[in-house]
């Protein structure tokens, strides 16, 4: 326990640890009076935590204050009065992370800066900033999540709060009894909690309470990267603090009133309805975090975060989308689907994995474009341009798979020679564990990558 207060200690001082080493790089250094000259940067900013660009990050040069945001491949160019010696970017998810700015400082020496890269820290450098003195391990369950535990009024850190994390093991995923692993752990002194050891992939449940505080079950978004955080807001079980009242408004995608719309508080058994102009006033909900939504026929219900406050809550905005009408079809074909189109359904349902369909290749221009913003995996040229092996996380050789059948990973494999348009569906898993039995290879503890084509998935049975 000690450990993971320990542990806990490093999750808010892990961007000034960063950025403190950084800085470090740069003590002392003296630019030549031949060096305050234009500079241009053509740049990447990298999330490494996920494998994939950032896009929409803001990146500042130092001296000069020059900007420029990445697009959506990750790419900037800076074009500054003077010679650059670092670049800081910002972005909403590093933020989010509590990691502040991203800092590159510049090589040595008075040469060009060719291709500058502004990253997050990998996950190997933040398990090691948080989980000290532990090993990750290698079989999917090396994930973060950690956070603050905060009283309803808004400023007191709790410590000594208990908290769990629960998720539903990846071996019975596609079990009719679904089984379920758990985590506990205490937040230190501080207020603040670590898990090490989540599992990768899917999202979990997360609760904390004490004699005093109390939370409800709070849902962990699945995410691409292994590191997450949530920060939770903890009611008292008791006294006139322990409720508060909700005033809100229930919104369609495009920001318009819904009326008549079912509200529901994760917790709390009374419902509300919603008034002709979609608001609603709701008194005595629990103070603490807990899950919102809406319902109503012809909707999709979108579940978020709440964190009530003693002094109650006013102008949240509960948000749920408008769903497609099925309407009756006859049908006219006898056409069967194929035990792997069946299959791959019932996948896409099943939150195991990653599934991207054809209209993601649509927009891009080339195929390995379209696989590298993909989370998981990266692509990796060959001699020839159009040719290309594919990376899992850890830089391992991804298993490959085209139709069922196992694809050699070479720089000429088939899904590297495939027209885009003939994809109809690509599926990755993290590893070995997460993929379904047929795309296991014995040995392999790397990413597996399942391509269908259109030709395959649509073919009469």
């Amino acid at each position: 326990m000690m450990r993971v207060m320990r542990a806990a200690r490093h999750s808010i001082l892990l961007a000034s640890v960063l950025v403190s080493l950084e800085a470090s790089a740069t003590a002392g250094a003296q630019l030549s009076p031949a060096s305050q000259r234009p500079d241009t940067l053509r740049g990447l900013a990298y999330d490494s935590l996920a494998f994939r660009p950032m896009a929409g990050a803001l990146i500042t040069a130092e001296p000069g204050g020059a900007t420029a945001v990445s697009d959506s491949l990750g790419r900037f160019t800076i074009y500054s009065p003077v010679r650059v010696s670092r670049l800081v970017a910002f972005h909403e998810r590093a933020d989010r992370l509590g990691l502040g700015d991203l800092i590159a400082v510049r090589p040595d020496g008075e040469g060009a800066w060719e291709r500058p890269i502004v990253a997050t820290p990998g996950m190997n450098t933040a398990w090691a900033r948080l989980c000290v003195a532990r090993r990750r391990p290698a079989n999917g369950m090396g994930g973060i999540l950690f956070g603050s535990t905060t009283a309803a009024d808004g400023g007191t850190r709790v410590a000594g709060v208990g908290l769990v994390l629960q998720w539903q093991a990846v071996k019975s995923l596609l079990d009719s009894t679904p089984k379920f692993e758990s985590m506990t752990v205490r937040s230190d002194s501080l207020g603040n909690y670590i898990f090490c050891g989540v599992q990768e992939f899917g999202p979990a449940a997360l609760v904390a309470s004490s004699s005093q505080y109390r939370s409800d079950n709070v849902l962990v978004d699945a995410d691409a990267a292994s590191l997450r955080r949530v920060d939770l807001i903890l009611g008292a079980t008791g006294g006139p603090t322990a409720t508060a009242t909700v005033q809100g408004r229930v919104v369609d995608e495009k920001g318009a009133s819904v009326p008549a719309a079912m509200v529901t508080f994760g917790g709390f058994a009374t419902e509300i309805m919603s008034g002709p102009n979609g608001r609603f006033t709701i008194n005595n909900v629990p103070t603490g975090s807990r899950m919102v939504s809406a319902r109503k026929i012809g909707y999709v219900t979108v579940p978020k975060q709440l964190d009530v406050f003693e002094k109650g809550v006013t102008g949240l905005e509960v948000v749920v989308e408008k769903g497609t009408l099925v309407e009756q079809v006859n049908i006219r074909s006898t056409r069967i689907k194929s035990r792997d189109a069946t299959e791959l359904d019932e996948r896409k349902t099943s939150g195991l994995g990653r599934f991207v369909d054809s209209t993601h290749f649509a927009k891009y221009d080339r195929t390995r474009q379209a696989l590298d913003l993909l989370p998981g995996i990266r692509t990796q040229v060959g001699r020839v341009p159009n040719d290309f092996v594919i990376r899992g996380r850890g830089d391992c050789m991804a298993s490959l798979w085209v139709n069922a059948v196992r694809e050699p990973n070479t720089p000429d494999n088939l899904i590297a020679r495939l027209p885009k348009d003939e994809i109809a569906a690509v599926e990755i898993f993290n590893n070995e564990m997460q993929a379904p039995a047929r795309f296991q290879t014995a040995g392999n503890q790397c990413a597996v990558v399942v391509l269908w084509t259109k030709q395959h998935i649509n073919a009469k049975r």
